[in-house]
């Protein structure tokens, strides 16, 4: 035991100056102007000498205040200590604005360390009412008796800066103070946020509460709700205040002035009414010298586009992406739509925007073109401006052309080949050509014989005036229905339409996919030209819409229209996207067709 006692001192010796020593300094991110908070400086080992920094601008109202701990383990033949030597500093700061306090100094062993700087933000805190003024001159038994006081419960709305540009984003969190037990929530008003674009943050279903001291009173503090902000105006923005009735805990009686005073205190629920003070935003607007190609964009930001691939065959499809990226309003950001070439087929822009945080993020739009001719085409680079708030100027991104190389591709057949081979100047003459005059006339042969001694040509003039005067009919009645051929197809197109759709369900059974959405994007399209009584040469989605909405038709058959139309394009030239049922697209465009039949 004796031999145990001598030992011990020396394990303490040895494990405390094998260690590595750790600098630690602590504190809140952000503060209240008034608010008092602590800073802490730890270190795992008693320091000979500790230099603390400066504090400047915050006000020490207390420290250094020294504490140690210090803990023995002896576990499974293994001894171990740990020492934690701390300083702390009760601060406060009536200054907003962000500070940097700079690193502490400590010696250990004759050896110099230093811990981490700190940066706090100091931010406007809530400003003591009138009723709290009344509240001082009250007895304490009338103080007890008044839990509603607004020093004791209230509301308090703190913006991340209370002067922005026009289309810069901030934040606004609404918290609520209380010093006295909370039941629940009868009802919450937030603010409307008129001249703001509003996104909402953070909404905690259950409300955590932290302890602040705020004028020299301990608080319990919880966020309600965190707020995006982009002003869409320019001048002096108020956000009105929130309201709330809260159910608190009131005490039946007086202070208790024993200890059975205490443990037989009752308390009734009571609802109060809180509410915030304004906040006034100060909205500069933005300078007039505007480039042409700024839409809105503020903060600060980069773009780059990208093609899949340069040198491709004609019909083929490739994407092209333009990417925008950085801090600011990135949600309400339109990228500028490139000038494709008038050859290309474009499909509807994907749109994708991902955030790191509320304003850092990145934007994608991609497009799906396909060239319906062969030839060299450049797609022109865009221009790209914003209004950067760091240096109060308005900036721009030039992007460079990207130039296409499109060749032949001799495999194209059907209805997207026939298409396919015209440039759009050249689909317009498309069945205005001369039809084909037959110019092989057998030579005239000589007759003996008289046609009129023959009973049988007798007999065939009156008959031959029958049949010609028959045909005559009939000819000027089909000439008449063939003079709409438009008409003439629309009457048809049913009937095409189900034997392409046959043809569709063939491919289906024997799961070829890329021929049975080629027929069914063929059917579809054959099937709108007909029976809209649309030329081939002006077939467009456009075109389509415009036409079926004034036909009356309604909203959902369009866009299925469309989806079944763009599924189909997609799945014959970017299979790789598609990830839908082949027979549902199947009965999609049965059931369209049949209820097109009913409306058109």
């Amino acid at each position: 035991m004796k031999t145990l006692v001598k030992i011990l001192p020396l394990f303490f010796y040895l494990t405390i100056f094998s260690q590595d020593v750790t600098f630690i300094a602590k504190s809140p991110k952000q503060v209240l102007t008034g608010q008092q908070f602590v800073v802490s400086y730890t270190l795992n080992a008693n320091p000979s000498d500790f230099k603390p920094p400066s504090f400047s601008p915050f006000e020490i109202l207390s420290g250094p205040n020294r504490s140690q701990s210090t803990s023995i383990q002896f576990v499974n033949g293994q001894f171990s200590q740990q020492t934690e030597i701390s300083y702390s500093y009760y601060l406060t700061c009536d200054k907003e604005g962000t500070y940097t306090i700079p690193p502490a100094e400590a010696t250990v062993n004759g050896k110099k360390y230093k811990s981490n700087s700190l940066t706090i933000e100091v931010v406007k805190g809530p400003q003591q009412s009138s009723q709290y003024a009344q509240q001082k001159q009250q007895t304490p038994e009338q103080q007890e008796r008044a839990p509603e006081s607004t020093d004791d419960v209230f509301l308090y709305i703190s913006v991340s800066k209370n002067e922005v540009y026009q289309g810069e984003t901030f934040t606004a969190s609404i918290y609520i103070y209380t010093r006295v037990g909370i039941v629940g929530f009868e009802d919450i008003k937030f603010p409307s946020f008129t001249g703001f674009w509003t996104e909402d943050l953070e909404t905690p279903q259950n409300i955590s509460l932290s302890k602040q001291v705020l004028n020299g009173k301990t608080y319990n503090v919880g966020l309600l709700k965190r707020i995006l902000l982009i002003p869409q105006q320019s001048g002096k923005l108020t956000i009105p205040p929130a309201e709330a009735k809260v159910v608190v805990q009131k005490r039946i009686g007086g202070r208790p002035r024993t200890i059975w005073d205490e443990f037989f205190t009752q308390y009734q629920n009571v609802s109060v009414k809180v509410k915030s003070e304004p906040i006034s935003i100060t909205v500069k607007p933005l300078p007039e010298n505007r480039p042409t190609s700024f839409k809105g964009a503020v903060g600060n930001f980069s773009v780059e586009s990208n093609i899949s691939n340069t040198s491709i065959k004609m019909n083929e499809a490739i994407t092209y992406t333009l990417k925008l990226s950085g801090k600011g309003n990135i949600k309400l950001i339109d990228l500028p739509k490139p000038e494709f070439p008038q050859d290309f087929e474009v499909f509807d822009p994907k749109v994708s925007t991902s955030m790191k945080d509320y304003q850092t993020g990145t934007k994608t739009v991609s497009y799906i073109i396909i060239p319906r001719h062969y030839g060299t085409y450049t797609i022109p680079g865009i221009e790209f401006s914003y209004f950067d708030p760091l240096s109060k100027s308005f900036k721009t991104i030039k992007l460079n052309d990207i130039k296409i190389n499109v060749s032949k591709d001799t495999s194209a057949t059907s209805y997207s080949g026939i298409i396919a081979s015209f440039s759009k100047s050249e689909v317009n003459i498309i069945g205005k050509d001369i039809k084909y005059i037959k110019t092989n006339i057998e030579p005239l042969k000589n007759k003996e014989k008289y046609i009129f001694t023959d009973v049988l040509n007798i007999l065939f003039y009156p008959a031959s005036s029958f049949i010609l005067i028959t045909l005559l009919f009939l000819r000027r009645k089909n000439i008449k229905e063939r003079q709409n051929v438009l008409a003439y197809r629309n009457r048809k197109a049913n009937k095409m339409a189900k034997k392409r759709l046959a043809v569709a369900y063939s491919y289906l059974k024997k799961n070829e996919q890329t021929n049975f959405y080629n027929e069914i994007n063929i059917a579809m399209w054959k099937y709108l030209s007909d029976k809209l009584m649309i030329p081939v040469s002006e077939l467009t989605k456009e075109k389509v819409i415009e036409t079926l909405k004034t036909k009356n038709i309604d909203e959902t058959l369009i866009n299925n229209i469309l989806q079944i139309i763009d599924t189909c394009e997609l799945a014959r030239f970017a299979p790789a996207t598609i990830n839908v049922n082949v027979h549902d697209i199947y009965k999609q465009t049965i059931d369209i067709i049949k209820t097109m039949e009913t409306k058109v």
